[in-house]
Parts: C-alpha cells; sequence; structure tokens
C-alpha cells in the first residue's frame, strides 16, 4: 500500500502500521503482567487509550475520504493539494500518543481538572468519529448504489468501493460502538475493572479484524497462501 502513493492507500498502511505498534505494545503489557504486575495498569491503561483514540480517528478519516471521493468528485483533488493525507497521519499519532501520556501520568503533576479533561477527550473523539464514520458509509452507500446513466448494472469499481464502505460500517458497528457504550457504563458504575478487558478485546479484535477485511475487499486475502511458480522451473530449455 505504501508503494502505491494512492491517499485510501497511505491512509490504510498508516493504520496497520498503528496497529503493529499496538501489538508491541500488548507484548510489553503481557511482560509486565507476569513481571511488574504493580505497574501493569500504566501499561494497560496507555494501551487502552491508544488504541481507543487512534483506532476509530483513522476509520474516520478513511471514511471521509472515500465520502469526498464519491459525494464531491470535482473537489477531491484539492485532498491532495492541502496535504490531506498527511494532516491525518500526524493528527493520529499526535492525539493517540499524546491523550495515552496523559492517561499514564501521576496525578502529582497534572492538575485535576485537566486530568478529567484529558480522560474525557478519546471518549469523546470516539462518538465524534464513530458519527462522521456512519453519516458519511450512509450517504456513500445510497450513492453508489445508485446506477449508472449507461446501465442498470454496478462497475467492477463502484462494486469494490461499496464492499470497502460496508467493511467499514459492519467494523465500527460491531467494535467501535460497544466500546463507546461500555466506556459509558464505566463512567457511571464501579465495574470499570470488569469492562476495561473486554473494551480493549473488543479494540484488538477490531485491529485484526480490519485489515483481514480490507484485504479481502481487494481480493488479495488469499494470495499469501498460494505459491508463486518459479519462472526458471517452468521455463523451457
Amino acid at each position: 500500500m505504501h508503494t502505491s502513493g494512492k491517499t485510501p492507500d497511505l491512509l490504510n498502511c498508516n493504520l496497520a502500521i498503528f496497529h503493529y505498534l499496538q501489538y508491541w505494545i500488548s507484548l510489553v503489557h503481557l511482560c509486565f503482567l507476569f513481571l511488574v504486575r504493580e505497574a501493569q495498569w500504566k501499561v494497560f491503561n496507555f494501551l487502552l487509550v491508544y488504541a481507543q483514540t487512534g483506532g476509530p480517528m483513522s476509520l474516520g478519516f478513511i471514511c471521509l475520504q472515500r465520502y469526498v471521493a464519491v459525494i464531491y468528485p470535482t473537489s477531491y483533488p484539492l485532498l491532495r493539494k492541502y496535504r490531506y493525507r498527511e494532516v491525518c497521519v500526524a493528527t493520529v499519532w499526535i492525539f493517540s500518543l499524546f491523550f495515552a501520556f496523559t492517561r499514564v501520568l501521576d496525578s502529582d503533576y497534572v492538575v485535576p481538572l485537566a486530568k478529567d479533561l484529558f480522560r474525557n477527550i478519546p471518549f469523546g473523539v470516539m462518538i465524534s468519529m464513530t458519527a462522521m464514520m456512519v453519516h458519511s458509509n450512509i450517504k456513500t452507500i445510497k450513492m453508489l448504489m445508485k446506477p449508472g446513466p449507461e446501465s442498470n448494472k454496478m462497475n467492477p469499481t463502484k462494486k469494490r468501493a461499496l464492499n470497502a464502505v460496508r467493511v467499514t460500517s459492519i467494523i465500527t458497528i460491531c467494535f467501535y460502538f460497544p466500546v463507546i457504550m461500555l466506556e459509558k457504563i464505566t463512567y457511571t458504575c464501579t465495574f470499570a475493572c470488569k469492562t476495561a478487558p473486554f473494551t480493549f478485546l473488543l479494540l484488538s479484535a477490531a485491529s485484526v479484524v480490519h485489515p483481514m477485511c480490507h484485504l479481502y475487499t481487494l481480493r488479495k486475502f488469499l494470495t499469501c497462501c498460494k505459491r508463486e511458480e518459479n519462472p526458471k522451473l517452468t521455463s523451457g530449455p
């Protein structure tokens, strides 16, 4: 995806790198869980905020790019002119790392009001990005479902775009929306120790399901399972 140079591919590539770092942080948390149990909750909180901020934000920017490309095709070149993908990539990393670090800071160094604000911002980011994804996907699906003037059949490009939008909608509804509900329950009850692991489980599942579905929409899911024949062995004398 990185070599293609296209905006959606670069945004998905950034999300894959984001998930890749998430897996390594999970491995660090696993080591802390068995070796330094007193400090493992800090790594867990860092990982939880990191995943629930950057994941929905990345998907939200991808949905916004598709929305502009389908609904406003004449204005789509302006995204590259104003460096849309660079701004999105920088925003994802700055917000996710900043709020993840502020979650694990000691309360002695942070004003209580600022700490409460930083604690609620990731939740607000998830709500705003999820709302934007739902709105953008509904508009995009309606536009893609309309038949073209040349025929009533949908061309392959529209089919791939429609499948990609459907996959993003399913991931949002099945994984990120339940996380929002669990976060709301955590703020209103004393079961944070029980809801947090399940919340992180949903975020981890989303980080695995999204790349698999993305490869499936590109029809490259089974490519890694196929062995390419060596042309030197198959060619004649």
